[in-house]
């Protein structure tokens, strides 16, 4: 038992050593039916690409009982359906009446595996992934992006929720959750559009997708790398980085993909594509989109075009990887 405490202490201790990344502009907000829920009881973050809630606040006011163990660090909830969560600080999994059911599970071609998302005690307050509380608590949860500001709810949406100033048209309704959280999230959100052409300065170049894309320059106007974060101007969660100073002899640029898509949990990724398209057509290379678009986004066949280097025009340009996005061109600057 204690050695399984100092395991569960040594975890804190990283997590309080390394905290996770919060969007300052763009904090999220927690409404429990209807009612905001005060900062100080919890405010939501992102790690690891999830979205953590504190747990204690929702409970309570879903009406279900929460008790809380200082020495094992072990909140429990009883619902009303009668059911009794236990949760321990640091471990991935719940005890759901004595039986366990890890927190997190991802799916990749077809393969169900549990994460390693686990429950956090961080300033006091028992946060657990969003994830877990939707698909096993069965509370009703959704994320969306208001004016610009991430909200979390839980029960019931608020009756005054703000609406966007410039909604576009969902696709067709769909009852897949990932699919659904994307054309909500699309819907409250207009993408910006380049304005400016490329120069041949790579700074003065970071600075404008800066400006217009909301790309981060690490180092401010030294820099000639830049990444996107779909949260927050910042280089802790980025789903794509740009560089034109690559060290990579006669490779003028590269762009690096690491997150297309978005989730239910973290739709704020459903953004990468769109702000691809304004990259690639600043570069005046609308055509490699076109290609990681229809590898990455639909799925095709493009082998053809990977693994060798196209001319477009006077420019080289390799794709290395058709299915994560990994390009380098040559004469970036002799268009």
């Amino acid at each position: 038992m204690n050695k399984v405490k100092y395991v569960v202490m040594a975890l804190l201790a990283i997590a309080f050593f390394f905290p996770p990344a919060y969007a300052s502009a763009n904090t999220p907000t927690l409404y429990v039916n209807n009612k905001a829920v005060p900062a100080n009881e919890g405010v939501p973050y992102v790690k690891n690409q999830s979205t953590y809630i504190p747990i204690a606040a929702i409970a309570k006011r879903m009406g279900d009982q929460v008790s809380f163990d200082k020495e094992d660090l072990t909140l429990v909830v009883k619902q009303k359906n009668g059911k009794v969560i236990e949760f321990q600080a640091g471990r991935n999994y719940a005890m759901i009446d004595g039986k366990a059911e890890y927190l997190v599970w991802k799916t990749e071609k077809g393969v169900k595996y549990p994460t390693s998302h686990i429950a956090q005690l961080k300033n006091n307050v028992f946060y657990v992934p969003a994830a877990f509380v939707r698909d096993v608590m069965k509370y009703p949860l959704v994320v969306k992006n208001v004016n610009g500001k991430r909200v979390v709810y839980v029960g019931q949406l608020p009756k005054e929720t703000p609406k966007p100033t410039k909604p576009t048209k969902p696709t067709k309704p769909t009852t897949d959750p990932d699919e659904k959280a994307k054309q909500e999230f699309l819907s409250s959100w207009t993408p910006p559009k380049i304005k400016s052409k490329m120069t041949n300065d790579p700074k003065k170049n970071m600075k404008i997708l800066d400006e217009e894309l909301g790309l981060y320059r690490r180092s401010g106007d030294d820099s000639c790398g830049a990444s996107f974060n779909p949260f927050s101007k910042s280089d802790f969660v980025w789903s794509f980085y740009v560089s034109e100073c690559t060290g990579i002899d006669g490779v003028d640029l590269e762009i690096v993909i690491k997150s297309w898509r978005g989730n239910r949990w973290n739709p704020e990724f459903y953004k990468t594509p769109y702000i691809l398209e304004q990259v690639f057509k600043f570069y005046e290379l609308p055509q490699v989109y076109d290609i990681l678009y229809r590898g990455i986004e639909k799925g095709e066949n493009v082998d053809d075009k990977v693994g060798k280097w196209l001319t477009f025009g006077k420019r080289k340009v390799l794709i290395r990887d058709g299915k994560q996005g990994i390009i380098q061109v040559k004469n970036l600057y002799q268009r």
